[in-house]
């Protein structure tokens, strides 16, 4: 599975359908930089062909602040500013069709049918702290 698609007549995440993932091991799950960042800027992305967000999220002072597009939608814009995201940092960079480079992957959970919901983080967590 790669990008996910929001299907609500076919719910293709619904958990009954998700067959489990061949084990990867300990090393390769320790290898990816998953980090919290405050999201301080969300644009309209009008020109890609799934509904899309431009995000920017502030990572802490070691990594700063990284843009990526995210098919989160579903938030208003109002609801994401400001709010403490769990995002993969180390995937490497993504240059989309558009020209709009992606570094970052934000983390969620996606619900039966493909809509994404941003994983949740404690108050007084620190941007730039990394997930255990």
């Amino acid at each position: 599975m790669g990008q996910h698609d929001i299907d609500p007549e076919n719910l293709p995440y619904h958990p009954s359908k998700l067959e489990r993932k061949e084990y990867i091991g300990i090393g390769e799950f320790l290898s990816l930089d998953m980090r919290t960042g405050i999201i301080d800027d969300v644009q309209e992305f009008p020109e890609m062909r799934k509904p899309s967000y431009k995000i920017r999220v502030d990572f802490g002072p070691i990594v700063g602040r990284l843009w990526s597009s995210a098919q989160i939608t579903n938030y208003s814009r109002s609801q994401l500013i400001g709010r403490m995201v769990v995002a993969a940092i180390n995937l490497g960079e993504k240059t989309l069709p558009t020209g709009f480079v992606s570094q970052f992957l934000v983390l969620g959970a996606l619900d039966a049918d493909g809509t994404v919901r941003l994983l949740e983080v404690p108050d007084g967590t620190l941007p730039g702290s990394t997930v255990a």
